[in-house]
């Protein structure tokens, strides 16, 4: 997917949210058993090895660039502003034993209806459903957080993603004047009950500070 970059807060004194209603273990196919959940910022050094660990095509479907991400960019993807954001990550194991696995990530539009998304899973985990996991979850939250339309493009030659937004539901178009890019694209029915859990979840949410941070379109996972 395209890339994409929390905006406008800074690293530090973020809200921290831990919604319980989105945590959900799975077990794969092949019997791995992970667990699906927000992201925290305590998953500073599994981010870094699952960005630095991607294969340059996997990184380069990911951010439409070749450039890595900076340390001090990876620990933003951390701490997020849950208002405006969200990203659910796929891991497996716990403690020294955690890995993360993948990520799927929404930042809202500046109108705050609709969101660009993004997903990618680590190379050796790929076709084993997580793609489609993490996706779901992430459309889960974006109902309950009142989005009305999630919204990314993916490389034309990227299939795996474009077999994904099928499979889930997203329609694809080409990108105008851009052979190279797709758009893809739905719209949500709004899930009133989880609407319900997240407000729930207001009372969690430590008060913002003002520190900002560049919204120079970084991307990441």
């Amino acid at each position: 997917m395209a890339a994409l970059m929390p905006r406008g807060t800074g690293t530090a004194d973020l809200p921290v949210l831990r919604p319980a209603y989105l945590w959900e273990r799975r077990r794969l196919a092949d019997g791995t058993d992970i667990l699906i959940r927000p992201i925290r910022p305590e998953d500073d050094a599994i981010e870094f090895d699952f960005i630095r660990g991607l294969s340059r095509d996997s990184a380069y479907n990911r951010l439409l660039s070749a450039r890595r991400l900076t340390a001090r960019e990876i620990r933003r993807l951390t701490r997020i502003d849950y208002d405006r954001e969200m990203a659910c990550v796929a891991v497996s194991g716990s403690g020294t034993q955690a890995r993360l696995l993948g990520v799927a990530r929404y930042v809202r539009d500046e109108a705050g209806r609709s969101a660009e998304f993004a997903v990618v899973v680590a190379d050796a985990w790929q076709r084993k459903g997580i793609g489609t996991m993490l996706l779901q979850a992430l459309q889960g939250h974006a109902r309950a957080a009142g989005l009305a339309n999630l919204h990314g493009i993916t490389l034309a030659s990227n299939l795996a993603m474009q077999n994904l937004g099928r499979k889930l539901g997203f329609a694809q178009r080409a990108e105008p004047g851009d052979a190279t890019v797709r758009q893809i694209e739905k719209a949500l029915v709004p899930d009133t009950a989880g609407t319900a859990r997240v407000a729930a979840n207001d009372a969690w949410v430590a008060p913002r500070h003002s520190t900002r941070l560049s919204e120079a379109p970084i991307g990441g996972a």
